[in-house]
C-alpha cells in the first residue's frame, strides 16, 4: 500500500483545486463573464480525469460501492454542462453548477478523502 501514499496525496491535492475551481466558475457566471468560463472549466474536465484515472489504479480494497455511483454522478454533470456550453445556455450551466456538480463533486472529494484517511494518517 505504501507505493499508492503519494497517488492518494496528490489526488487529494487535484481534489480540492477541482472543487475550488467549481466555485470559481460558479461566480464567473454569476458575474456575468461566460466566456471566461470556458477554459476554466476544460481544465476542471482535465483535472477531475486526472484524479478518476489515478485512483482507479488504487487497490479496490481502498474503495467503497458509494465511489463508482459518485463518480457516476459527477460525470453525468459535466457532460450536462458540456451540452450546454455547446447550446450556450449559461443559465442551465448555473443551474446545474449549484444543484448537481458542486454538491455530487463535493461527496465525491468526502468520499474519497474517507477512503484515503486510513492509509494517508498512518
Amino acid at each position: 500500500m505504501e507505493k499508492y501514499i503519494n497517488v492518494m496525496k496528490h489526488a487529494s491535492e487535484l481534489q480540492v483545486t477541482v472543487y475550488e475551481g467549481l466555485q470559481h466558475m460558479q461566480t464567473l457566471l454569476n458575474d456575468g463573464k461566460f466566456e471566461d468560463t470556458i477554459p476554466l472549466f476544460n481544465n476542471i474536465v482535465e483535472a477531475f480525469s486526472v484524479v478518476e484515472n489515478s485512483v482507479v489504479t488504487l487497490p479496490k480494497e481502498v474503495f467503497s460501492n458509494e465511489t463508482q455511483s459518485l463518480t457516476t454522478k459527477v460525470k453525468d454533470a459535466l457532460n450536462l454542462v458540456v451540452s450546454s456550453f455547446e447550446l450556450k445556455n449559461f443559465g442551465k450551466i448555473q443551474e446545474i453548477l449549484q444543484f448537481t456538480l458542486i454538491p455530487s463533486y463535493k461527496k465525491w472529494m468526502e468520499e474519497l478523502d474517507e477512503m484515503f484517511q486510513p492509509y494517508l494518517v498512518s
